[in-house]
């Protein structure tokens, strides 16, 4: 039976446990944390100005990214061994037309900031995911904008 080498195990545990991503991937997963937080308060909102069907596909989005937030936090909490603290926005007061829009277009840089990672090779397959996620969330926004009445 062979022996274990200490000092490679060592080297080995080092590189395992040692904290590799470089800072401004950091920042940015930080910044993808909070942006991912801002949807999901921004749905929660649009879904108290909403009623029915609308209101409740709001409130399923809003809960979907609160667990992107989620699924965001564990990676970084994994990668630097701490929790990434998340600032709340106070919810925008304009119309829901005008808000919905911003939201597909913060839903499509997600996606793309996800693509982008999927292939990375601890977290890849949790990013692949999220762009599905992503995408879907795409088609619902489109939807909720055609749906809208004049006025509302």
């Amino acid at each position: 039976m062979d022996t274990i080498d200490k000092k490679k195990a060592a080297q080995v545990w080092q590189r395992v446990t040692s904290v590799t991503q470089p800072q401004h991937d950091l920042q940015e997963l930080s910044e993808m944390i909070a942006r991912e937080w801002a949807d999901a308060t921004t749905y929660l909102h649009l879904s108290r100005r909403f009623q029915g069907k609308e209101s409740g596909t709001l409130r399923r989005l809003s809960e979907q990214e609160q667990a992107h937030t989620a699924c965001l936090k564990g990676i970084y909490t994994l990668i630097t061994g701490s929790h990434p603290t998340v600032r709340t926005i106070p919810p925008s007061q304009e119309p829901p037309e005008t808000i919905l829009r911003r939201c597909y277009g913060q839903e499509m840089h997600c996606l793309a900031q996800y693509e982008a990672r999927s292939n990375d090779p601890e977290y890849g397959q949790v990013f692949a995911r999220l762009a599905d996620q992503e995408r879907e969330h795409c088609r619902i926004i489109l939807e909720l904008i055609g749906n809208l009445k004049r006025g509302k």
